[in-house]
């Protein structure tokens, strides 16, 4: 079974599961000076297409997508049952609830844009998106990104069930890649692209413009947000020092409390 930094690749894409593995004073998550600045590029070019829907809203150009919700589950196979099985394991219930937000407002971007997406791969990625939150975690977000061991957890776990090491693979590098603010579709794959607007537009509200209102109240409905702020640690000095989430939260500034700017950013898109 693979360990944590085995075989670390250091031209992997930052995010991956390789990248995850390097070893030396970038390990752990910790980003080189160039990466921060990608970084920022990726969350500029998300701003700015979320901008544009704005525009594009407001003159009554944007179209909305809708969608059966029940209509955008994945077939109950032996992966999806083991990943949603090991999520309400360890996870608690806002965990849970903006896991499966997640994946449906994945979906419904998807759809929006008319993406073929393998949704027992997706599905298991965002149900499982956070598990390096979750109870049991071997680390702390304060001694390494919370994605890359969350992304060696879902690895080591679904790989130690007999799961396809390729399929698994791609649900680990596309949990490892989420927290990249912006991920190509082209380049990763329409699952990886998805988490990454998914949990955009469940924690910000990127995105939630080109979702039918009544679509948009059927999902809180059936997934109560509850305390998500808490929930994803979002927390002054929380994370390690140079991770993604460190600098996300240092671009948008650390909250003076547990609920405050990132709070209200969450909550803007309902």
């Amino acid at each position: 079974m693979d360990t944590l930094h085995k075989q670390p690749t250091e031209d992997a894409p930052m995010g991956s599961l390789a990248w995850g593995r390097r070893q030396g004073a970038y390990s752990l998550g910790r980003l080189t000076r160039s990466e921060k600045i990608r970084l920022i590029g990726n969350l500029g070019r998300i701003s700015l297409l979320e901008t544009m829907d704005a525009v594009l809203d407001r003159v009554g150009l944007l179209r909305r997508f809708g969608a059966d919700l029940g209509g955008l589950m994945p077939q109950e196979t032996p992966l999806v049952r083991d990943a949603c099985a090991f999520a309400e394991e360890v996870q608690g219930s806002e965990l849970m609830q903006h896991s499966f937000r997640t994946y449906v407002w994945g979906m419904l971007l998807g759809g929006y844009r008319g993406l073929e997406v393998d949704r027992e791969i997706f599905f298991s990625a965002a149900i499982l998106h956070d598990v390096g939150l979750a109870d049991g975690r071997q680390t702390e977000p304060r001694e390494c990104c919370f994605v890359v061991s969350g992304a060696e957890r879902c690895h080591q776990h679904l790989v130690g069930k007999g799961h396809d090491r390729a399929k698994v693979r791609k649900i680990a590098d596309a949990i490892g890649l989420h927290l990249n603010a912006y991920v190509s579709d082209r380049v990763f794959g329409a699952e990886a692209h998805l988490l990454s607007r998914g949990a955009m537009c469940d924690v910000f509200g990127m995105g939630r413009r080109r979702i039918t209102e009544q679509t948009r109240q059927e999902v809180f409905s059936r997934h109560p947000r509850g305390d998500l702020i808490n929930a994803l640690e979002i927390w002054p000095g929380h994370h390690l020092k140079g991770t993604r989430a460190d600098v996300l939260m240092r671009i948008g500034g650390e909250p003076k409390s547990k609920s405050s700017k990132l709070e209200v950013a969450a909550q803007a898109g309902e």
